[in-house]
């Protein structure tokens, strides 16, 4: 049968993408929606928060009253807004809106204003309403409030973004953050639990509990819990101000409501009339109410509110009855609004209580989907700004109760009831600060501390990511959350892998080295990898031309022989071919950017230092331009000069080296200005390109979880070769198939090669092949239809020798990605260097070109090695060996001293140690120890502990 008829009878893959046409690269005329599904979630989660729910946040904060000069002041906040963000009027700049990219590149927060209108009224009477600033708050890249929302690809390109930019994250400082979405208890929602350590939080308090995560429509939220007790009574519990509070479920249940005891006694025990255990329990909490004096409800608010209201912090003419009501209001199911509700809500909970602590019902799994749901960034956006509006108006409060006045600005009506507006600069001296931690302790500072306090939290609160450095894409490291089932998308035949192998590589895939961006010139990342020569895959999932992954490719088409050669590729490690190697396989590089602020080198006030070279000075020797700094595209060796500046009253010039041991390329130099345009000469971004082609010892791994070391380079005569001359990149040992099981791997190879043969590209989406048609019946008659070996296999002939070997060896082709763990960034050894100042040994650590540690754990291999020799050299004579004098007499180590010098006519020139405490120099002796012992003697002296020394 002719083969290409057999061919024709098989069913035919996608062909590859034209990746050279000219048209290839022409930006759409709108983003391609299924990237932009991938961080939608983020962006209209931000959207809502800046818009209605601030709004309604700030509706639902209660008003700020206190009393002055006999009058009752009221501050109450009517709204609030974020502004886009722009420099502030009056700079001196084109353009007043700022973009991302600016923000990446000066490393600066992208950042808008807030400011609020606060109502204020003294005895009732509004006065009008202030327009204050609050300060900065970062805003969300592609958010309505950023500015390239809704931008063409073309236009995005003309700002410097990436033609699909698909934001979801903030700019801090220059480095892109994203918050991510945490799980919450389900809200609303009362769940039995059992947690043996309640039973810490005091006498009689039981394991069992039910809890509730209250939520507001605006996202206010609190945790409240019913604790069951071992007399019988139960226990309400709920947090207000970050402050844990304890309440008999008595009193709340007749503070909310006027209902007779017996009436409360029937919501309680309803449906279990006839439990004795359950009455008698009721009973007894309902008594210890009457027994405190509270027979109504009217008693139970005043008796509630005489003893909270310390903690409410209300003005002192609010009765007790509303202090009561007002902790009601804030802490004790603030999701339901009539105090009914929040009444029988809390019967349900308790005959829950009861149920779970009989054993009638199971505990419920607070880590089940069905307990959880998801808080996204918008809403915790917007709880961050909740908890950090009130403080402005008592900020304001305590600004009229210190200085005995209303302030002026406060007279001043930006609003009045007409709502037509006015103007007033005074009112910008004064800012809030906005920090969420103890914020009344910050609240006396000055303006210039206040400013940006919003950055501050963002920059701190410990669930943002860490650095972001390039991985299969900046987004894929940006939104782990999101995409972890994406990368496993990626997996070509992941129904065919053992399971655990799937999820290395949904892990290696955002660390591989790829093409993260294509806006390398306006980046300015503290680390960035780039693939030097990445190729689009011959075997691919349906997912990855659904995201278009071509425009961020991540590896290397490689053909891998699957064969045991020389002993250099166990235990997980491969042999590349140096040829390949030398053609460019898996070459590639990383930026570097450094900032180099002289403003950071001068005295305050100061303004003499600019960037530039003194005339004919040798140090620069022509490597440096006229303004001080390298050229483009120079090479930088460990000494050379990197940059130099000029003092201009003084005349001196200063010349910096290049300090890192790797040898670099110039890659791009930016001036950096400041948000108002009036930057000057002072600060430059200065992007070094250090060449990274794969060295021994780094890392590599398949789309299938084989990862693997490159242990050799091997010459391209030696390497086994086919029929047809085909000489392998990879060689892949055959041991890492049977206990990994990654048969993906396998008919990914066959997939490739025979994609390779036809020029096709293959689907590898999961699930489509079957028992009834197995994928290696497929591909085996694609290969067979182009004239090789049904399952792969090919003779190949030994380098060295020359001969046919006699085993059929699996060769084909496999997409392999270089990861970023590489040999230059971990490698440590050093010969000598500094030494710790106190102890006198050698200090640990490679950023300060220190040692390896020789802890505990490597004593002990060496003393079950017999090698106690060898231990001494490394911890003695290579670590702090020193020489010290003691006396033999009195076995101290402090006490010899050295005598004091001869006179000057005296022939007498040697100097003799002598004990200080025997007044003797015969009985000074040397020994050797290490010099920490010598400093833990003296600090033991400084305890009035005297250590003796045996002197055999």
């Amino acid at each position: 049968m002719d083969p290409s008829s057999r061919w024709r009878n098989l069913p035919s893959g996608p062909s590859l993408k034209h990746l050279t046409d000219p048209s290839y690269r022409i930006p759409r005329e709108q983003q391609k929606p299924a990237l932009q599904e991938l961080t939608r979630a983020h962006v209209e989660s931000f959207n809502y928060a800046v818009r209605e729910g601030l709004s309604h946040a700030v509706q639902a904060i209660p008003p700020f009253e206190f009393a002055f000069k006999d009058e009752r002041i009221s501050l109450t906040i009517v709204d609030a807004a974020i502004s886009p963000p722009a420099v502030p009027k009056g700079s001196i700049c084109k353009e007043l809106s700022i973009f991302p990219a600016e923000c990446r590149g000066r490393r600066s927060t992208y950042r808008g204003k807030l400011t609020a209108d606060i109502s204020w009224a003294v005895n009732g009477i509004s006065k009008g309403i202030i327009r204050q600033f609050l300060g900065h708050v970062p805003i969300m890249v592609k958010s309505k409030l950023c500015n390239l929302h809704s931008l063409s690809p073309r236009a995005l390109i003309e700002h410097h973004e990436e033609e699909e930019e698909m934001g979801g994250y903030f700019i801090i400082n220059g480095i892109e953050k994203v918050i991510r979405m945490l799980i919450m208890p389900r809200r609303n929602f009362p769940i039995a639990m059992v947690r043996p350590k309640w039973k810490s939080r005091g006498p009689g308090y039981t394991q069992y509990g039910v809890s509730m995560h209250c939520v507001r429509g605006e996202h206010s939220a609190v945790n409240m819990n019913l604790h069951y007790l071992e007399n019988g009574t139960v226990m309400l519990n709920f947090i207000y101000r970050k402050e844990l509070f304890f309440l008999p479920l008595g009193f709340a249940l007749k503070a909310l409501v006027s209902f007779s005891d017996y009436q409360i006694f029937q919501e309680l025990i309803k449906g279990k009339e006839d439990d004795s255990f359950l009455r008698n329990s009721v009973s007894q909490m309902l008594r210890i109410v009457m027994e405190e004096g509270c027979a109504t409800q009217k008693q139970v608010l005043n008796y509630l509110g005489e003893r909270f209201r310390v903690k409410v912090n209300l003005p002192d003419w609010y009765p007790n009855e509303q202090a009561a009501e007002f902790l009601f209001n804030e802490c004790i199911c603030i999701h339901l609004k009539s105090n009914t509700e929040k009444f029988y809500v809390l019967c349900l909970m308790t005959r829950k209580l009861f149920t779970l602590a009989k054993g009638e019902c199971m505990e419920e799994n607070p880590d089940s989907l069905v307990n959880q749901e998801v808080l996204t960034p918008g809403q915790l956006f917007l709880m961050f700004l909740k908890g950090s509006l009130p403080w402005m108006a008592l900020r304001i409060g305590r600004t009229v109760l210190r200085e005995k006045r209303i302030p002026p600005w406060m007279e001043v009506v930006l609003i009045p009831a007409t709502g037509k507006p006015s103007l007033y600069p005074g009112l910008y001296l004064f800012t809030t600060p906005c920090r969420l931690v103890r914020p009344v302790q910050n609240l006396e500072l000055g303006r210039e501390e206040l400013i940006g306090t919003m950055e501050q939290i963002f920059m701190n609160v410990a669930i943002f990511e860490d650095e972001v450095v390039a991985g299969v894409s900046t987004h894929q490291e940006l939104f782990p959350h999101s995409l972890l089932s994406v990368i496993a998308n990626f997996i070509p035949f992941s129904d065919h892998n053992q399971s655990p192998r799937n999820m290395y590589q949904c892990q290696m895939g955002k660390q591989t080295m790829g093409f993260p961006l294509l806006t390398f010139k306006d980046r300015s990342d503290n680390k960035l990898y780039r693939l030097q020569t990445p190729q689009s895959p011959l075997v691919r999932p349906y997912m990855y031309d659904y995201y278009d992954m071509d425009n961020y490719p991540v590896g290397t088409n490689a053909i891998v022989a699957v064969i045991s050669y020389t002993g250099y590729d166990m235990e997980d490690a491969m042999i590349v071919n140096k040829a390949s190697w030398e053609r460019g396989f898996a070459h590639g590089s990383v930026y570097k950017s450094e900032f180099i602020d002289l403003s950071e080198k001068i005295k305050q006030g100061d303004d003499s230092l600019v960037f530039g070279v003194k005339p004919g000075d040798p140090r620069v020797a022509q490597k440096l331009d006229g303004d001080g700094l390298p050229f483009i595209g120079a090479q930088l060796q460990y000494g050379d000069p990197y940059y130099s500046y000029l003092n201009l009253n003084t005349g001196e010039s200063f010349v910096t080296y290049y300090k890192s041991k790797e040898n670099c390329v110039v890659d791009n130099i930016k001036v950096c200005g400041n948000d108002t345009g009036s930057g000057r000469f002072k600060c430059v971004c200065v992007t070094m390109r250090v060449p990274r082609n794969p060295a021994i010892g780094d890392k590599f791994a398949s789309r299938h979880g084989q990862k693997g070391i490159l242990s050799r380079l091997w010459p391209l005569e030696d390497m086994p070769f086919t029929e047809s001359g085909m000489v392998p990149d990879i060689l892949f040992n055959p041991h890492g198939f049977p206990s990994r099981m990654t048969i993906g791997m396998l008919i990914e190879s066959m997939a490739g090669k025979s994609a390779a043969l036809h020029g096709l590209c293959h689907d590898a989406t999961p699930f489509t092949f079957s028992e009834e048609n197995s994928a290696l019946e497929h591909f085996g008659e694609t290969l067979k239809a182009a004239g090789y070996n049904y399952y792969g296999t090919e003779r190949l002939y030994s380098g060295v020798s020359g001969l046919e070997l006699e085993a059929d060896i699996f060769i084909g082709v496999v997409y392999y990605q270089r990861l970023r763990h590489m040999v230059s960034d971990k490698f440590q050894v050093r010969t000598t260097g500094a030494r710790d100042k106190v102890t006198n040994q050698p200090i640990g650590g490679r950023n300060v070109q220190g040692g390896i540690r020789f802890g505990e754990m490597e004593r002990d291999a060496l003393l079950a090695h017999g090698t106690s020799f060898l231990l001494h050299d490394r911890l003695f004579n290579c670590s702090d060996r020193s020489v010290a004098h003691v006396c033999v007499g009195c076995g101290s180590l402090l006490s010899p001293l050295l005598e004091k010098p001869p006179p000057s006519w005296s022939a007498m020139r040697n100097r003799k140690y002598s004990c200080s405490l025997c007044h003797r120099s015969d009985t000074i002796d040397t020994v050797s120890v290490p010099y920490v012992f010598r400093y833990f003697v003296a600090e033991l002296a400084a305890m009035n502990i005297k250590v003796k020394l045996d002197i055999v």
